[in-house]
């Protein structure tokens, strides 16, 4: 069995994060996030994985090489352009040997038991089985209901009243599933993909399912995020970390007596204070009277002033963070310089940005 996973999109919603790699890799409980996909992949019985890639391609390929590290056998397909989701698929598989495939959206944080849902697949005799997941307010995204049986019996895309109300935060009538961005096919439905621009929700699932292919929906129980906003990637990241979220990979480093995550060589002065459920990287430094709580992540490389307190945030590698500074809810690409005695709350900083000291966005 084949895993594709679909990792070609642009990321303009993290960005500036994802100016320099691409959304998929962007670290996670310093890990990248893509790893927490391929263990799970591999646990459900992938042998293969194909990464359908577009921006910064190359990155991915340098990440995971030919899958041996990962124990799993690695192939790239990059787009020349960018395909859709149905497209991606199909130029993903092109030339290789007819295989069922698991196919994952790049930016799904979960721990459905995706074992169980190939099983029932294969139990109903399904071409299509869609991993659907319950929310509370469906319409921005679009529903799929389905049968008793279920069949699936359509794919309903919200009109613009239903996003308005949606908006507004009044109830909507009629099924409360959605996409989860995870799919089992059968190789005879991914030869019918077209091998163009396509979509599989808006336009090749409805086709298939209008022919009557076998299309049927499991809804997956359990923890299940899209990573792609500033704030569900923070998100993504305290679920992690607190054990919310049940995957197949832990978070990198070894868990303290005190419940905290390290890495290898680090420097913790004896009176720095660091919550449990807070991550350090390797060779960070954490100079005295640092106060570390809310899940922050602390990446390889990093120096904490004395007196500094962090809360709920996340810094890439080799970020400097001078003496007496408090930051909540941050998001410090790799490289940041904070100058001594500064306040931000809420902040997303690309890579190299240097704040002065003295300065507060609050």
């Amino acid at each position: 069995m084949r895993g594709v996973i679909i990792a070609g999109g642009f990321g303009t919603r993290l960005r500036p994060l994802t100016l320099r790699r691409p959304k998929p890799l962007m670290p996670v409980a310093n890990r990248a996030f893509l790893e927490y996909q391929v263990a799970q992949l591999k646990a459900a019985g992938a042998d293969e994985i194909v990464f359908a890639t577009n921006y910064l391609a190359e990155r991915i390929e340098a990440h995971f090489g030919d899958g041996s590290r990962f124990g799993v056998r690695m192939r790239y397909a990059v787009e020349t352009e960018p395909l859709g989701t149905a497209g991606a698929i199909r130029n993903a598989v092109e030339g290789l040997p007819p295989d069922r495939a698991i196919v994952f959206n790049g930016d799904i944080l979960t721990d459905f038991d995706i074992g169980a849902i190939v099983r029932q697949h294969l139990q109903r005799g399904a071409e299509v089985t869609l991993t659907l997941y319950r929310v509370n307010r469906p319409h921005p995204y679009g529903v799929i209901p389905i049968g008793d049986d279920g069949r699936v019996q359509a794919f309903l895309e919200p009109t613009e009243e239903q996003k308005r109300a949606a908006d507004r935060g009044e109830p909507m009538e009629g099924s409360d599933l959605i996409n989860a961005g995870i799919y089992i096919l059968e190789p005879e439905v991914i030869a019918q993909i077209p091998l163009r621009p396509c979509s599989i929700e808006r336009e090749f699932y409805p086709q298939i399912l209008a022919a009557g292919a076998r299309v049927y929906g499991v809804e997956g129980h359990g923890f299940w995020l899209d990573i792609g906003r500033p704030a569900q990637y923070l998100r993504a990241t305290r679920a992690l970390l607190s054990g919310v979220v049940k995957t197949a990979l832990p978070p990198a480093g070894r868990r303290t007596e005190q419940g905290y995550w390290v890495g290898a060589e680090v420097a913790i002065e004896p009176d720095a204070e660091i919550e449990a459920g807070c991550q350090i990287g390797d060779s960070a430094c954490i100079e005295a009277r640092v106060q570390l709580s809310g899940y922050t992540v602390v990446g390889a490389g990093c120096a904490i002033g004395g007196g500094s307190q962090l809360h709920g945030c996340v810094l890439g590698e080799r970020v400097q963070i001078g003496d007496g500074c408090q930051l909540i809810d941050c998001i410090l690409d790799d490289e940041v310089v904070i100058e001594p005695h500064v306040r931000l709350r809420n902040a997303v900083l690309g890579a190299g940005s240097i704040i002065r000291a003295y300065s507060a966005a609050e």
